[in-house]
């Protein structure tokens, strides 16, 4: 299991992305083949939360996600349910 490394995560003002290498970790070319020549041999970002309106707690959940989970089993409950159940699953209680 894969460590979260908070410089890895970058946040645009409603994307929290990861960016660090992990088991499954996926390249920008074989997801998306067309995509600019400037990702060849890069990972593709690994989508970990939307903020969309209101409060936006993405250095919480940078912090959390850090001290209590791995990359790989966040993923993995993201996919099954919502970002937001995964961390709910972790014990995430929020604000």
């Amino acid at each position: 299991m894969t460590a979260f490394v908070k410089e890895e995560f970058t946040w645009d003002g409603m994307y929290l992305m990861y960016r660090g290498v992990f088991e499954g970790a996926k390249m920008m070319m074989d997801v998306h083949p067309d995509a600019h020549p400037s990702w060849e041999g890069k990972l593709k970002p690994q989508f970990i939360a939307r903020f969309k309106y209101g409060y936006k707690p993405y250095k919480t959940w940078m912090n959390f996600l850090v001290k209590n989970a791995s990359v790989e089993e966040y993923v993995a409950l993201a996919e099954e349910t919502s970002p937001l159940e995964a961390m709910r699953t972790l014990g995430y209680t929020g604000k």
